[in-house]
């Protein structure tokens, strides 16, 4: 006894006109679970992404700083006895025995 087409499309007591419907619902439960209580939900995402500029910004200032420093190492380089002088001058505070030291303050700029 073969049934006819109606009965194989049919889901128990389900019209085939719910069963669209009730794909959509649990896709829209799904996708909103997934949004705000999965592992990388949304809150998550935005944290990581505050994190990433924060990263970003601190990695141009270490570069710049570090350009900085290769420019003054190569000046050193091909000039280092007047760096040396300098040097000792400014960071270790160091002057000539017939010299006199008049310290400004850096905070004018």
């Amino acid at each position: 006894m073969r049934q006819g087409s109606e009965g194989k499309r049919s889901f128990g007591n389900l019209s085939p006109d719910v069963l669209p419907f009730l794909f959509m619902l649990i896709m829209v439960i799904l996708t909103a679970y997934n949004l705000l209580f999965s592992t990388l939900n949304l809150f998550n995402v935005i944290k990581i992404k505050s994190s990433l500029h924060n990263l970003d910004k601190r990695l141009a200032e270490i570069k710049s700083k570090n350009d900085k420093l290769e420019n003054m190492l190569e000046l050193v380089k091909k000039d280092p006895n007047t760096y040396r002088e300098r040097f000792i001058r400014e960071y270790m505070q160091l002057q000539k025995s017939d010299e006199k030291i008049i310290l400004f303050d850096d905070e004018r700029n």
